[in-house]
Order: structure tokens, then C-alpha cells, then sequence
């Protein structure tokens, strides 16, 4: 307790440990603690005593009731293919663009190193950020740095794209490169760039969908 900082803690799982230590005290006057339940319309089993607990929803209404003296933590998301991807500028907003010795380009050429360049502007203060830049199908990666700027913390290079980790991210415009080299002649898609809160998906934004052309 006396080695908390900046009103935080250094990260989820110390704050689950801190809880799991402090809560028996706390519900010390509760001498019986009822298990919680949950009872949801909408799927096969009426009444959840077991948990996690994952179900796959049809569409249609849905109605979530919950007892018990404990908290419950409840996640919902669905997914889906969109062929049109507009950019959106909520949270953040997410510009992309290749630049070589300074300068941006239209075109790449094929075995000439580049740097795919990504701004996300944060229009408010944000905590354990996720930016992926997706690379196009003609490129490679011309080199895998770790960078420690803009309160990175890790990297995560795969084949189709770039999954960077900020701490924090105040108000403001950052700066993200990707080290590539295109390989492949011909036109391919770069699919958007998307910057979100981890634990907060809903609160994100993106680029739109472009197009690049590698030839010699």
C-alpha cells in the first residue's frame, strides 16, 4: 500500500493481487458472502454459477440480471467483415504515409528501403494504448527495432502488421515508424492503421483504406 505512485499501480495484475489481499478484511462484517450468479435471456443456459463463462449470442434481445455479493466483470463484442473501411477520427486520430530520406512517396520501389509512418494524435489523456500498423503484402520488414519513445514498452513484429504498446499516452500528436523493404512489384492494399485503449476497445481510431504500388 505504501509503495503506490502517481495514484496507480504499476499494472493489473499488482492491482488484482492488492485486492485479493485487502478484500477478505473489507467484507469482514459480511460474515457469509452469497456466490454471485448471473441470469441471461438469451442463450441456452438461464442461470451462470461458473465462471469465466463465454457464450455465443444470437441476435435479438438480451437481458443480463446479476445476485450475489460479489462483482461480476462482464465483456461483449461481436464481430464481423467490413469491406468498406472509412477512416475514423474519434479518440485518436491515425494518418499514415511512406517517407524516404524525408521525403513522402507515391510510389515504392522494389529492394529500396522505406519507412511506413504512422501519427496518432490522442484528443485526451490514455492509458495502456495499442497501435496497429498493418505493412502490405509486397513488404517485408527491412529491420525489427524495439523502440523506447512515446512510452512504448514492447513491439510485436507479424507477418501482416505492427502491434505497438504505449504506457500512456497524453494529449498530443506521436510519431511511430516501421522499417520496411518492398519486395514485390504490383498495386497491394495497406489496410488501416488503428489506435485503441486495450481495455477499452470502443474508445479508438483509424485510418482509411489505401492502396500502394511497387514497381522499378
Amino acid at each position: 500500500m505504501e509503495q503506490r505512485r502517481s495514484g496507480e499501480w504499476r499494472n493489473t495484475y499488482e492491482s488484482s493481487l492488492i485486492l485479493e489481499t485487502v478484500l477478505p478484511d473489507l467484507l469482514k462484517e459480511s460474515k457469509q458472502v452469497k456466490p454471485s450468479s448471473l441470469i441471461i435471456k438469451g442463450v441456452n443456459t438461464d442461470t451462470v454459477r461458473k465462471f469465466p463463462y463465454t457464450a455465443t449470442l444470437s441476435p435479438g434481445d438480451l437481458n443480463v440480471s446479476k445476485s450475489g455479493g460479489l462483482p461480476v466483470y462482464i465483456t461483449g463484442y461481436q464481430q464481423f467483415w467490413n469491406k468498406n473501411l472509412e477512416k475514423v477520427s474519434k479518440d485518436f486520430t491515425v494518418d499514415t504515409w511512406f517517407e524516404k530520406n524525408g521525403h513522402t512517396l507515391s510510389q515504392l520501389k522494389g529492394g529500396e528501403p522505406v519507412l511506413l509512418k504512422a501519427e496518432v494524435t490522442a484528443k485526451g489523456d490514455a492509458d495502456y494504448v495499442m497501435i496497429e500498423i498493418p505493412i502490405p503484402a509486397g513488404c517485408s520488414y527491412e529491420s525489427k527495432e524495439q523502440s523506447w519513445e512515446n512510452n512504448e514498452v514492447h513491439r510485436e513484429y507479424f507477418k501482416e502488421k505492427v502491434s505497438i504498446f504505449c504506457r500512456k499516452l497524453k494529449q498530443g500528436k506521436y510519431e511511430f515508424t516501421v522499417n520496411l523493404i518492398p519486395r514485390y512489384d504490383g498495386r497491394y492494399n495497406l489496410n488501416p492503421a488503428k489506435a485503441e485503449m486495450m481495455y477499452f476497445p470502443v474508445f479508438y481510431g483509424r485510418e482509411g483504406m489505401k492502396k500502394v504500388v511497387i514497381g522499378h
